[in-house]
């Protein structure tokens, strides 16, 4: 098991929440916290996933509470830059279209400001 690193910033209109390592059971209620902590209604979150290596399905859960609490309160949730094996946890389950996936980073930002926010 690898540990999980998260880290928050509020910058430009948006929560950018950066997530490395592992999700998996024994810490998934932990990055669940971080990012209840960081949200603030009417902001977007922005998820970069470029360091998370792994995804189970307790992280899977986070990550689609998260989107569906977002979508409630208008703070969109955006995963980026999503490593293969977590792609493919969101392919075979069926969520992957479902969420506002995006390769990049950047990619992620130019999705949130054509929205009308301005990151």
């Amino acid at each position: 098991m690898s540990g999980l690193d998260v880290s928050c910033e509020h910058a430009r209109g948006v929560t950018l929440i950066r997530v490395a390592g592992e999700v998996d059971a024994t810490n998934s209620a932990g990055l669940a916290t971080a990012i209840e902590q960081a949200r603030r209604p009417g902001v977007p979150v922005v998820l970069d996933l470029a360091g998370m290596t792994f995804l189970d399905s307790s992280g899977l859960k986070v990550l689609l509470s998260a989107h569906l609490l977002g979508e409630g309160q208008g703070s969109p949730v955006h995963l980026a830059a999503v490593q293969p094996m977590p792609v493919r946890v969101l392919r075979i389950t069926g969520v992957l279209d479902r969420l506002n996936v995006h390769d990049t980073l950047e990619r992620a930002w130019v999705a949130v400001s054509s929205n009308g926010h301005r990151p």
